[in-house]
């Protein structure tokens, strides 16, 4: 900038002053001289001002290097990324009769102390209604020999039931049609009713709050015929779950959730089943039920469920698993010159790029869920990158081109636009230097320009 700064205060014409001192007087100049003084002045200026113009677009920074060689899908891969994880469910209702009664213990009307306990899966041969129970002959069980009749809806006797003094307290009387029922100690009064309602159109339902082994009004209603839940425990997941008959089915639910099995339980009340999910997606998780003491798993239709698997997301999956890689072979890749190995059957995306990864081939290889897109980089920016699938199709399902990629050259500095504005301003200032010096431009027509 000194110089342009000499240039312009040189261009500068000034008048005669013989007082100053040191300077010498200018030498007077005919018409013509002066004109071309004058011109020249001006062509001085424009090229200071383009010289400030230039000077202003050049004060940057510019910064080279050579960009990592990469190779990329050229497309999204579409891949289904979701995933699922494994789950397990009662195999049918825990209590899957089609048809019901109820209550399990009914009352006696007229205060009878020998309760009676009706169990037994109803088989609908008496219709729906009730079946009412009478007594016609009184005393003490155990001390007496007493009778009950039965009659259905219609008042028809369906049969005498006769108790002797001599059987075993807790014996089933057969009520002919799936029912039974027992008395328990006490008294029974003569022409005493009770009552129960059978239902040939409406299925059993569990009751997940009644106690496992509770009795009379307190059944849980678990399905009949299977064994009866016993105190012990079993294993989820190798974890052991203690049972008690004095337990619920929540209660149950509620220490295999608070357990270290890495699954969660629940009643569903719809289905009438207990449902199994795996805390943890994916096909490798599962659901391992065993070890059952305590007959639970059989009440509850969980010893022959089956568990449906969880599901990977396609990146995980075996590439012949997957529509996006179906035509991918087993085979040797080449990157830079190394071979690795892929098997279609076994090896999965990721699996693939990590064995791309811990190879001699020097790339690091990726996979962005968000874009879609595997990006194969060589780890030396003065490296270039070989890609070959030789035969395995790997990187035409990846969308990759094959062949060499070689490093770019990038810059952080001046924007393609600046530079252009910088070449119009270099060339502002040649022409105008062009056209200072030129002998034409002066009236004298080169007497003088060979002073500039």
């Amino acid at each position: 900038m000194t110089t342009i700064d000499n240039i312009s205060s040189f261009a500068r014409v000034r008048p005669s002053s013989a007082g100053a001192p040191g300077l010498k007087p200018f030498q007077s100049l005919d018409s013509s001289a002066r004109s071309d003084l004058l011109l020249a002045r001006s062509h001085l200026l424009r090229v200071f001002q383009a010289l400030e113009t230039l000077a202003d677009l050049a004060d940057i920074k510019t910064r080279f290097k050579l960009d990592l060689p990469d190779a990329r899908s050229t497309a999204p891969l579409g891949l289904d990324l979701s995933s699922t994880a494994a789950r397990l469910s009662s195999a049918e209702e825990i209590n899957a009769s089609p048809r019901s009664f109820t209550p399990f213990g009914p009352a006696w009307t007229d205060g009878s102390s020998a309760l009676l306990t009706i169990g037994g899966e109803y088989d609908g041969s008496h219709g729906s209604g009730p079946i009412t129970l009478e007594v016609r002959r009184a005393g003490t069980h155990g001390v007496d020999d007493l009778r009950i009749r039965v009659e259905d809806s219609a008042g028809v006797r369906i049969r005498n039931i006769n108790i002797r003094d001599h059987h075993d307290p807790d014996r089933q009387y057969d009520l002919r049609n799936g029912l039974y029922l027992t008395l328990g100690p006490g008294d029974l009064i003569n022409r005493d009713l009770a009552t129960i309602q059978v239902f040939d159109s409406v299925g059993s339902v569990v009751n997940p709050d009644n106690p496992l082994g509770g009795i009379r009004n307190s059944n849980p209603n678990l399905q009949f015929g299977l064994p009866a839940v016993v105190d012990g425990s079993f294993a989820v997941n190798g974890e052991s779950i203690a049972v008690s008959t004095s337990d619920t089915v929540h209660d149950v639910i509620d220490r295999i959730n608070t357990s270290a099995a890495g699954v969660t339980a629940s009643f569903n009340a719809t289905t009438e089943r207990i449902d199994f999910v795996q805390d943890t997606n994916g096909s490798v998780p599962d659901i391992s039920l065993q070890s059952d003491s305590s007959n639970f798993l059989q009440a509850v239709k969980l010893d022959t469920a089956t568990v449906t698997p969880g599901i990977d997301p396609e990146s995980q999956q075996v590439l012949s698993a997957v529509a996006q890689f179906s035509s991918v072979q087993s085979g040797d890749l080449l990157i830079n010159g190394t071979r690795i190995a892929i098997d279609s059957a076994t090896d999965s995306l990721e699996d693939a790029l990590a064995n791309i990864n811990a190879s001699a081939a020097d790339v690091t290889a990726s996979f962005d869920e968000l874009s879609q897109r595997v990006v194969i980089r060589a780890n030396e920016s003065d490296s270039v990158l070989q890609i070959d699938g030789n035969g395995t199709g790997f990187f035409s399902a990846l969308s990759i081109p094959e062949g060499r990629v070689d490093p770019d050259a990038a810059s952080n500095g001046i924007s393609r636009r600046r530079s252009y504005d910088i070449a119009d301003a270099l060339g502002a200032v040649v022409e105008e230097l062009n056209v200072l010096f030129r002998d034409a431009s002066f009236d004298s027509r080169g007497s003088l320009a060979g002073v500039f």
